[in-house]
């Protein structure tokens, strides 16, 4: 009989790191659907500091997702022409790599991130924890429902991380993050006061998205 593997976070506590960030973001005015280098940035942060993950990190390069809609729709992110890969700084994706998993923090807003003509339907908020074991290996398997395929890039990877960490803005609001969050079954607070670079304190409130499950 196979050994269970355990994964390293239960939905609520994805849905709390996941609102978090979004929270964060949405106070930026940043363009959330093309936000997933801080949401892993932050989500792989968080894990290390508060969830003490000391494994996780932000990883760059190309993924595909089969969103199990009706019509088999699967979103690709980063740049794929005539059946070639390529990947650099201007077309990507970012998840997390976690010992034996993969973790997409920005995966809830999958719907933001299709073409709502091709999607034909509502693509739910949803949690994406999964085995990079279970990964395809090739565009051509995303046909499969809820198949997945990420293919890194090393020489990528350096360089975002490297030109995020340029702007220490970057580096105050990943730790407004983690200050923020409190793991479950500490209580989190609704809402936060944040300065923004005149020195004015605003109100953030947490975000209202609720995960609809996983995967």
């Amino acid at each position: 009989m196979s050994k269970k593997i355990r994964p390293p976070l239960t939905l609520p506590e994805y849905e709390r790191i996941f609102r978090v960030i979004h929270s964060i973001l949405l106070a930026e005015e940043a363009d959330t659907s093309k936000s997933c280098l801080f949401f892993n940035i932050a989500g792989a942060f968080i894990l290390s500091n508060n969830h003490g993950h000391m494994n996780a990190r932000p990883i760059a390069g190309l993924a595909g997702y089969n969103l199990r809609t009706r019509n088999g729709l699967s979103l690709v992110l980063g740049k794929v022409e005539q059946g070639k890969v390529t990947v650099s700084s201007d077309e990507f994706h970012c998840w997390v790599e976690l010992d034996d998993w993969i973790i997409d923090f920005s995966a809830p807003l999958f719907n933001s991130m299709v073409d709502p003509q091709r999607a034909e339907e509502r693509i739910p908020p949803k949690m994406f924890q999964r085995l990079s074991s279970d990964r395809v290996l090739s565009l051509n398997e995303l046909n499969t429902p809820g198949a997945y395929l990420h293919i890194p890039s090393q020489e990528v990877t350096t360089e975002l991380m490297l030109h995020f960490s340029e702007l220490q803005a970057n580096a105050d609001l990943v730790k407004i993050c983690a200050d923020w969050h409190r793991c479950p079954p500490k209580r989190m607070q609704e809402s936060i006061g944040v300065a923004n670079q005149h020195g004015q304190v605003n109100d953030v409130h947490l975000s209202k998205i609720y995960l609809e499950g996983a995967w």
